[in-house]
């Protein structure tokens, strides 16, 4: 459990910077079922690939995850500093959005199925669990962020865009 709370820390993140954005609303249900999907396949991915990639992988799965996070992240501060009326409705539950950041908040999980491969771990309980916990942090952050735009305004989506760099900025460190 512990494990499923720490990947989902990215999901829950990024979800709370998508959440400050005006009328998210459909796009709830599309993330959080995305992001838990792709964190229950991820580590089930990573086991079945075992230590022939991971060289490579280790190599560059966090220069991928925070250019994929960093690009979303500007895109967002962008539109939250728009000085004209007109707020955009940019629906990050479809398409390219939808799979980069699947895909970024989850590719961690993929090192964690690798692990779960060298200490001869079943990979499918604790994938679900990591994936329900993902769906289930991905709500809150988005209804968290939704809540705090309420309270707060447009100052919060800007919020939100600083917080994806950072977390595009973190990922880098790994």
């Amino acid at each position: 459990m512990v494990i499923a709370l720490a990947l989902g820390g990215d999901a829950f993140s990024v979800a709370l910077g998508i959440g400050s954005k005006p009328r998210f609303s459909g796009q709830a249900f599309r993330l959080g079922f995305h992001f838990g999907l792709f964190q229950t396949f991820m580590p089930l991915i990573g086991w079945g690939i075992g230590w022939t990639m991971l060289s490579w992988v280790q190599a560059w799965d966090h220069w991928i995850a925070s250019g994929m996070v960093g690009a979303v992240a500007v895109h967002a501060l962008v539109e939250a500093l728009r000085t004209d009326e007109k707020e955009t409705t940019t629906d990050y539950s479809r398409g390219w959005y939808l799979i980069s950041l699947s895909v970024a908040t989850s590719i961690d999980a993929l090192a964690v199925g690798f692990a779960f491969g060298v200490l001869n771990i079943p990979p499918w309980t604790p994938s679900i669990i990591i994936g329900i916990t993902a769906g289930v942090m991905t709500l809150s952050g988005l209804f968290l962020g939704r809540w705090l735009r309420s309270c707060f305004g447009k100052a919060v989506q800007v919020l939100g865009g600083i917080l994806l760099l950072f977390i595009a900025f973190k990922l880098t460190q790994i």
